[in-house]
């Protein structure tokens, strides 16, 4: 379908590919990588033929159509959000036009019956047309995609350009799934989508026809969408069968045949050079020295192969200690205008929790992360901040507010603590600005190296609390693993908001669910709320809304639901009663795991032996209680 032939492109005097072959059949479904830089978005625009290979060639298809969304710079009309989905469909709509304008004309009295019968026969073919190219579909779909998309119905009559850039992005992406296009090109489409619009459009893409090439750093994402993945590594474009999973698998094991064809390829040009070397004086050996010289010089030579990218792991400074309770919200109220965002909200923050907010876009996370760090006033309630607490938070637009004539190593080194000045270039290059990357002026950074560079900063400060709002936006997978190794070495605790499953799943302990007013506290990992969620979804049916957001009109009220749950008010405070339980014992059981892990534990036999034994016990109390949680829910 689509075809590189010896194709080369070079970008700023850096060459990106060089006489790279690849294809791109009907049915592909490709995940393109590489780290930031190597030319993806490049690619794209080559394969979508915004941009032409400087040397080589694509092929394709004359009748091919192919959609592109790109990362930045997408076009807006002034028509609302549902105007602007529909113009896709604007020969078609033109059709309907000009049907219901003979329509009008047919119901006139003074039409002559030749003019009749012309425009009957007209209008008998654009019904046709128009019904055969699905012209009865229109709203439907677009109502489904802008739906899945996340608009609620009120936003369809918006205009686009009143929108904030994240949903003028969501707008052009239903454009492109509106289109009829045999070949998807989508870069990093999951940018600004909340989880539920991330798992519609896994949905929607799986059902698609068409061809895709999708560059996303999100993992999850790739892992549900495509099934062969093509890295961009020294110039050349490289082949996986499978998805980002089997990818990563794949990759070590050929770079492990690689590493050693290439080791044994130099064993053997050491051998023959030593024969050479040894033999070459003399005549009797001439015959076999000239030999084994014409044998180096046809050998075709390998390269040492590219291992597969490390990040540099390096332990932050850790902060000062601070309280027990960290944060305590009480009986919060927040409104905008007559849009209650919290109404009686209520939320303690422990020291060394990792906390994850989810819910929908527009559930409040943003704002509840603007009153965390005392940016928001509160018309009701009370924010308590803990002993020796000390904020530092990253909001979305953090990277913007950065010098731009200020170099990279320059501004790291202001803003470093003095004992950590002689240790800036191990932390520029811990987040993989390496070599002549820290001379470069902070104007010349693409969105998600100046998003990681304010990262960088951000942890260089000693606080012990910090709030991060999207903080994996615009960072590619290697950049990601190097902020989810400091923040998981990170002794402070830590509250963000993030979209991307694998991130969620990785750092956080306890899950904040945001939506309809109040705050809801999940204690475990991300799976375990998602399975939580899956069993109240299973057991309140279809009617009651259980994803946070607003209630339908017809759920049943609270009242109606408390009603329900009085049925068994034993049993339920027993459950509550274990699940607190278990909490409890479960952070006693990570604190004293973290305990035992360290150096020297076992040097003192009767202080190692005492805490041994109050793990032991604490696994068989958690045994038993998990047993009488799963009965009772049973029950």
């Amino acid at each position: 379908m689509l075809r590189l032939e010896k194709a080369s492109k070079s970008f700023g005097g850096q060459v990106l590919f060089e006489e790279v072959d690849w294809f791109l059949g009907d049915r592909d479904r490709v995940g393109l990588i590489g780290r930031n830089g190597t030319g993806k978005s490049t690619l794209l625009r080559m394969l979508a033929r915004i941009e032409s290979p400087d040397a080589g060639a694509l092929h394709a298809p004359r009748l091919q159509s192919v959609g592109l969304l790109p990362q930045f710079g997408f076009e807006s009309g002034p028509g609302t959000v549902s105007e602007e989905s529909r113009r896709v469909f604007d020969d078609l709509l033109s059709l309907r036009a000009e049907r219901e304008r003979i329509e009008a004309r047919l119901a006139g009295d003074d039409l002559d019956p030749a003019e009749a019968e012309s425009l009957l026969a007209r209008h008998t073919d654009l019904e046709e047309r128009f019904g055969n190219a699905g012209g009865y579909e229109i709203e439907r779909r677009v109502h489904q995609v802008l739906t899945g998309l996340g608009f609620s119905e009120a936003d369809f009559g918006r205009p686009v350009r009143s929108l904030s850039g994240g949903w003028q992005m969501r707008v052009a992406l239903a454009r492109l799934l509106l289109q009829n296009n045999s070949v998807l090109l989508l870069d990093e489409p999951t940018n600004h989508l909340d989880i539920e619009a991330r798992v519609w459009l896994e949905g929607f893409l799986a059902e698609s026809p068409n061809a895709l090439v999708i560059v996303s750093h999100d993992r999850h994402f790739l892992d549900r969408t495509v099934g062969r993945v093509t890295e961009i590594m020294g110039r050349k474009l490289i082949d996986y069968a499978g998805n980002y999973s089997s990818y990563v698998e794949q990759r070590q094991v050929r770079y492990e045949m690689a590493l050693k064809a290439y080791e044994r390829q130099q064993e053997e040009i050491a051998r023959i050079t030593r024969f050479i070397d040894r033999f070459r004086a003399k005549n009797t050996k001439a015959p076999q020295v000239q030999s084994r010289i014409r044998m180096l010089e046809k050998m075709e030579r390998l390269e040492p192969p590219n291992p597969p990218s490390r990040a540099i792991r390096f332990r932050f400074p850790q902060p000062e200690s601070s309280g027990r309770i960290v944060m305590r919200l009480r009986d919060v109220a927040k409104r905008y205008g007559d849009l209650a965002v919290f109404r009686g909200a209520d939320l303690d923050l422990e020291r060394g929790e990792k906390i994850a907010l989810v819910g929908p876009n527009g559930a409040g996370k943003s704002t509840l992360m603007r009153i965390l760090a005392g940016e928001e006033d509160l018309q009701q309630g009370s924010r308590e901040v803990g002993f020796r607490v000390l904020i530092e938070s990253f909001a979305q637009d953090q990277a913007d507010r950065l010098p731009e004539d200020r170099t990279l190593l320059a501004e790291a080194t202001d803003r470093a603590p003095v004992a950590l000045v002689p240790a800036v270039r191990n932390l520029l290059g811990a987040f993989l600005f390496r070599g002549d990357d820290v001379d470069k002026p902070l104007r010349v950074l693409s969105g998600g190296e100046r998003n990681r560079f304010a990262l960088m900063l951000m942890l260089l400060r000693p606080a012990n609390l910090l709030l991060l709002d999207e903080p994996t936006n615009h960072l590619d997978i290697e950049a990601q693993e190097v902020l989810l190794a400091a923040l998981n070495d990170f002794t402070g605790t830590v509250v963000f908001v993030s979209h991307d499953h694998h991130f969620i799943e990785r750092l956080a302990t306890r899950i904040v669910e945001v939506g309809g007013g109040s705050l809801r506290s999940f204690p475990g990992d991300y799976e375990s709320y998602l399975w939580r969620k899956k069993q109240e979804e299973e057991q309140s049916g279809p009617g009651i809304a259980v994803d946070g957001g607003q209630e339908p009109e017809d759920a049943p009220s609270r009242e109606d639901r408390r009603g329900e749950k009085r049925v068994e008010p034993r049993r339920g405070r027993m459950i509550v009663r274990i699940e607190d339980e278990i909490a409890s014992l479960e952070e006693r059981k990570a604190k004293l795991e973290d305990l035992m892990g360290l150096e020297g534990f076992f040097r003192d036999p009767d202080r190692s032996r005492f805490y041994i034994e109050e793990h032991r016990n604490l696994l068989s109390d958690l045994e038993r209680l998990y047993k009488e949680w799963h009965d009772l829910a049973e029950e």
